[in-house]
């Protein structure tokens, strides 16, 4: 028996301090609610964790993008339905000025109102805007700068860009001439498309479906040319509005709609006139393609609202599978941790009281004394 060092105390001492941790750590997981609350609960899943909520965050933002471009469509909407009615007036009043009933008095009364029914469709082209962005003049979205790019040595150029939707950015093409190959690849690297135009000999129209745009060329390709590149860039423009619906910057993310142009010469009736007859007459005609350019104009937004619809009700199932994820990995399993706490609770008061009990043991040294 010894008495300078007492190991049953130590060992209770360090068994009372293990529970007072676990105890401690239980008390933190039930008072925050997460089951990670420092790198040294679980470095791995702190770091899978915090990879997660970013995804999260860019899918919240992305669902409330959607929610802004569907209201950007309804103020569009909203305008182009006032164009509409107008346009219905002005109709009635072309058929009114067409009749023989009707003098030239009359007629420069009803071109009066014409006139005044034009300057409003103007007024209403130019005010409608959502968060300082003109709607309704086509003024909304990308367009792309061929910029003649040479694509081989023989001078091969192009010559027209078209495309829908395509992300703002400076895109690589580059011409395999053994391969017999067009490569085009965006500035991030992330994303690339290669078409094979072996057979395409006195073609000179190529479709990046990948990327949203189309090229025509001065020529076509010369096999036997060496390899060149060129650059091809989508900047800030009136082809189309774009909408990041998934929070991932590394690839083509965007629901892309038309941009529209309800403007008086777009419409084709910036030069009708209700004086004679037989301007009357021709003024039918262009305010029937203008109501039909029109019913155009609400076909591509209700298409753009139906489809961000679907992307934000995808947006927003992913939304839940990556929370629940973070959450298995973060947070704290409340039942368990009840356990735990309750069971760290009896260890530290059993620990407690087997330390009393090793601190008397020396004492009974003192009966051999006796």
């Amino acid at each position: 028996m010894r008495i300078n060092t007492n190991v049953s105390a130590i060992n209770s001492q360090r068994m009372l301090n293990k529970s007072t941790s676990a105890l401690s750590r239980s008390v933190a997981r039930l008072s925050s609610g997460f089951r990670i609350n420092r790198a040294a609960d679980d470095a791995a899943g702190l770091g899978i964790a915090n990879s997660l909520r970013g995804t999260i965050r860019g899918l919240e933002q992305a669902s409330r993008n959607a929610e802004q471009a569907n209201s950007l469509l309804q103020v569009a909407e909203g305008g182009a339905m006032q164009i509409e009615a107008i346009l219905e007036r002005m109709k009635q009043l072309s058929t009114q000025s067409a009749s023989d009933n009707v003098n030239d008095t009359d007629r420069t009364l009803i071109q009066a109102e014409f006139t005044e029914l034009q300057s409003e469709i103007t007024r209403i082209v130019d005010t409608t805007k959502f968060l300082g962005n003109t709607l309704l003049n086509g003024s909304l979205g990308n367009s792309v700068d061929a910029a003649n790019s040479t694509l081989d040595d023989a001078g091969t150029e192009v010559t027209s860009l078209v495309h829908s939707g395509a992300l703002a950015d400076t895109y690589t093409m580059a011409h395999d001439a053994v391969a017999e190959t067009l490569t085009l690849t965006n500035s991030a690297g992330t994303l690339s498309q290669t078409i094979d135009i072996t057979s395409d000999a006195g073609i000179n129209s190529y479709n990046f479906t990948a990327f949203n745009i189309s090229i025509e060329t001065s020529s076509d390709f010369d096999s036997g040319v060496d390899t060149a590149d060129g650059d091809i860039v989508v900047a800030g423009g009136n082809t189309s509005f774009l909408v990041s619906v998934s929070g991932d910057p590394a690839g083509q993310d965007a629901v892309a709609f038309g941009s529209l142009d309800l403007t008086l010469g777009t419409l084709g009736i910036d030069g009708d006139s209700l004086a004679t007859k037989a301007q009357a007459v021709t003024a039918i005609g262009n305010i029937d393609t203008a109501i039909g350019a029109v019913s155009t104009g609400f076909g591509t937004i209700g298409a753009a609202q139906n489809r961000i619809e679907f992307a934000a009700a995808n947006t927003d199932v992913a939304l839940e599978n990556f929370q629940a994820a973070e959450s298995v990995i973060r947070d704290a399993d409340m039942a368990a941790e009840v356990s735990e706490l309750t069971k760290n609770q009896i260890l530290q008061q059993a620990g407690t009281a087997m330390l009393a009990q090793a601190n008397t043991l020396p004492q009974t040294v003192l009966a051999l004394l006796q």
